[in-house]
C-alpha cells in the first residue's frame, strides 16, 4: 500500500506549475511589446581608422565613397538598444569607431547596399557626415512614405500640364 504524497510536495508541483505558465505568458508578452516596436539598434565597433595614417585614411574614405564598400574586417558586435538615443549614446561614451545600425525585427533589410534610416551610423565619428550622405541605388522607405511621394509627384505632373495647358492654349 503506497502512502500518499505529503501536500507539501502537491503545492511544490502546483507552485513550479504556476511559475512556469506566468513565465511563458510574460515572455510572450515581452516578444510581442518588442515587435511592436519595430527595430532595434544594435552597436558594435570597428576597428579605430585612426590607427592608420592620414594619407591611409584618406585613401580609405575615398574608396569608400567611391565604391560605398567597407572590410568588415575587425568588426564586434556589442549590444541591442531599443531606442536609438541610447544607441548613440553609447556610441558616443565609447568613441569614434563605435556604429549603430537600426535592424528591423524578425525580417532583414535587403541584400542591396542599404543608406538612409537603416545605415550604418558613427555618431562620434569625425567623418559622419561622409557617411550619412551617402547615397545609393537602393533606399529603404516605408510604404506609406513610398505612397506619399507617388501622390507628390502625381499632384506635380498635374501642376506642370496645367502650366503648360495655359501656355499653349488649343486654339
Amino acid at each position: 500500500m503506497s502512502t500518499p504524497a505529503p501536500k507539501h510536495a502537491e503545492d511544490l508541483g502546483r507552485n513550479a506549475m504556476t511559475a512556469l505558465n506566468e513565465a511563458a505568458l510574460l515572455r510572450e508578452v515581452l516578444v510581442r511589446e518588442i515587435r511592436a516596436l519595430g527595430a532595434l539598434y544594435c552597436v558594435g565597433r570597428r576597428r579605430p581608422i585612426s590607427e592608420l595614417t592620414p594619407e591611409q585614411q584618406t585613401r580609405v574614405r575615398e574608396v569608400y565613397r567611391d565604391t560605398g564598400w567597407a572590410s568588415d574586417y575587425s568588426v564586434d558586435l556589442l549590444g541591442i538598444y531599443t531606442s536609438k538615443d541610447l544607441a548613440e549614446k553609447a556610441c558616443i561614451e565609447r568613441g569614434p569607431n563605435h556604429f549603430l545600425t537600426k535592424l528591423p525585427i524578425d525580417s532583414c533589410l535587403t541584400d542591396a547596399i542599404v543608406f538612409g534610416e537603416w545605415a550604418h551610423q558613427f555618431p562620434g565619428s569625425d567623418a559622419t557626415e561622409l557617411y550619412e550622405n551617402m547615397t545609393s541605388e537602393t533606399i529603404a522607405l516605408r510604404v506609406t512614405q513610398m505612397r506619399a511621394i507617388e501622390d507628390e509627384l502625381r499632384n506635380l505632373r498635374e501642376q506642370i500640364e496645367a502650366v503648360n495647358a495655359a501656355k499653349n492654349p488649343q486654339t
